[in-house]
């Protein structure tokens, strides 16, 4: 089993990116988390990976509960789930949560994980997060945290690596999605990167 790691803070365009990759046939692990913005209702974030993740990190603080040996063995437990219950092994599926960054050494050492970053301007995200109402770690505050843990991971490890600047994303999807589906090893022809593509069209900034 594959895992693809969508990272990135709240209100960075991370649910938008982990909507791109289902409809590019990754599978995802529903029911998803649903929000309190119209805008992006869905999450695309599973319940289960949720309150895993939960046990692991403090959403408010923004800091690891645990050791290794307590994250690893929640980990194992969480992929052994996984693996009886999954129907076909060969796809990769996808998990996304922001406060997961912090557990990305973890994460990959558990998992066959490629991580997919996405990029955006604190004063964006800042911006959305007041638009929301949410509190000050779904802002600037929290990328603050999550964005050093990520580049950490980048530039201390050699685990495989795709940056999306969410901005960018916006301007060419069609060109993103079939970068992303070449990065996840997925078999996407060309109707597959359109319809993945005119779902990003479907979405304004996060």
């Amino acid at each position: 089993m594959q895992l693809i790691l969508v990272c990135g803070p709240w209100s960075s365009g991370t649910t938008v990116v982990a909507g791109l990759l289902e409809r590019l046939g990754l599978r995802g692990l529903p029911p998803y988390f649903v929000t309190s913005d119209p805008r992006t209702p869905n999450s695309f974030e599973s319940l289960e990976f949720r309150r895993l993740i939960g046990e692991l990190v403090d959403e408010d603080t923004l800091r690891v509960r645990v050791d290794w040996p307590v994250a690893e063995q929640r980990l194992l437990e969480f992929r052994r789930h996984l693996e009886q219950r999954a129907e076909d092994g060969a796809v990769p599926f996808f998990l996304k949560y922001p406060p997961s960054a912090l557990l990305i050494p973890e994460i990959c050492r558990v998992f066959d994980t490629r991580l997919v970053y996405v990029l955006r301007p604190m004063q964006a995200i800042e911006a959305t997060c007041e638009r929301r109402n949410w509190a000050g770690q779904f802002g600037a505050a929290g990328a603050q945290v999550i964005y050093p843990a990520m580049f950490q991971a980048l530039v201390d490890r050699e685990f495989p690596t795709h940056l999306v600047r969410y901005a960018e994303l916006l301007r060419d999807p069609a060109a993103h999605a079939g970068h992303l589906a070449r990065f996840c090893g997925l078999p996407a022809d060309a109707e597959v990167i359109a319809r993945a593509a005119a779902f990003v069209r479907t979405r304004s900034t996060p």
